[in-house]
């Protein structure tokens, strides 16, 4: 039964600027762990402007550097990517990590990027649907024959099979009603994007949980995860501004971040995340600005005991 609230972060892959060496991401994971910090989180996406950092291959050396920590994806582009091939990846990432990878999957994607790929958007949940039910089968590790509309699969084996007892969980993120359903349908928990404030988020949540019960889910089982960027300092302006440039170098100057983004004191900071915590969040993906080590202390030390206390 999911009941535990756990606090992780989502890792800063993306830069206008140049991005911090693999030694500062090692330097960053292993503080975060020694901190307490229970997963780290990346993003994905196929063509952006910024720098930014594939995720499966970021999460190769937090896997290295870590020893307990989940590395999750929040989220991975699935309709995007080929099936088997990300299966053989996750089985070596998970098997090197000690079967801590947790796939957090989306739609997502800019209408641009699906002819980039050699992909029709307008087939994209036919592939996600399917490339779930692939991967899930593969990553057991045994012969797997599969007749579908994108795959054609013979005995197909890839192994090491997942260590985990379960196989590795996948989330799903999005908000519109066909999402939703099909959370409660296929996967095993719901990711709630930066944009969507507690009551939508409860709201949503409530439908994954309903959704879960009519296709035979237990719902207890489901796990609700919620990416919420965050900066703690006393000075609220100078907290804004460290996440300004961040935030507009991924999702662009459009993004006001005073319209999402968590920030300020450690004590408001932790009362607007219990609102989170409140409306069902299990698992939280909190999005630093920077690899700032000793801004993970003040969160760890200000910010998540409060949280785990309920306030």
């Amino acid at each position: 039964m999911v009941s535990e609230l756990k606090v992780g972060l989502h890792i800063p892959a993306a830069s206008d600027g140049p991005l911090p060496s693999a030694a500062q991401y090692v330097d960053f994971f292993r503080h975060a762990e020694r901190l307490g910090f229970r997963g780290l989180w990346t993003e994905d996406r196929i063509f952006h402007n910024a720098n930014l950092l594939e995720p499966l291959t970021l999460l190769t050396l937090a896997a290295g550097a870590t020893e307990r920590m989940t590395l999750g994806t929040a989220v991975l582009l699935l309709s995007m990517r080929n099936a088997p091939e990300l299966a053989r990846r996750l089985s070596s990432l998970d098997h090197f990590s000690g079967g801590r990878v947790h796939l957090g999957v989306s739609l997502g994607g800019r209408p641009g990027e699906y002819p980039g790929l050699g992909i029709k958007q307008s087939e994209r949940v036919a592939r996600l649907r399917e490339n779930i039910l692939v991967l899930r089968a593969l990553l057991r590790g045994g012969p797997v024959t599969h007749d579908g509309r994108f795959y054609a699969l013979e005995d197909a084996v890839v192994r090491p099979a997942s260590p985990q007892p379960k196989g590795i969980p996948i989330s799903m993120g999005g908000h519109v009603e066909p999402v939703l359903k099909r959370t409660g349908e296929l996967a095993d928990g719901w990711i709630g994007g930066p944009f969507t404030p507690p009551e939508a988020f409860r709201e949503c949540w409530d439908k994954v949980l309903a959704y879960g019960e009519s296709f035979g889910r237990d719902p207890s089982e489901l796990e609700a995860g919620k990416l919420v960027y965050v900066a703690v300092d006393d000075d609220r302006e100078r907290a804004l501004a460290s996440l300004t440039p961040f935030l507009h170098a991924y999702y662009g100057a459009a993004r006001n971040p005073t319209d999402f983004a968590v920030y300020g004191p450690a004590d408001e900071v932790a009362s607007q995340l219990q609102e989170f915590a409140d409306a069902g969040t299990t698992t939280f993906m909190l999005g630093v600005p920077s690899l700032d080590v000793g801004h993970l202390e003040r969160i760890a030390s200000d910010v998540v005991p409060r949280l785990r206390a309920g306030g």
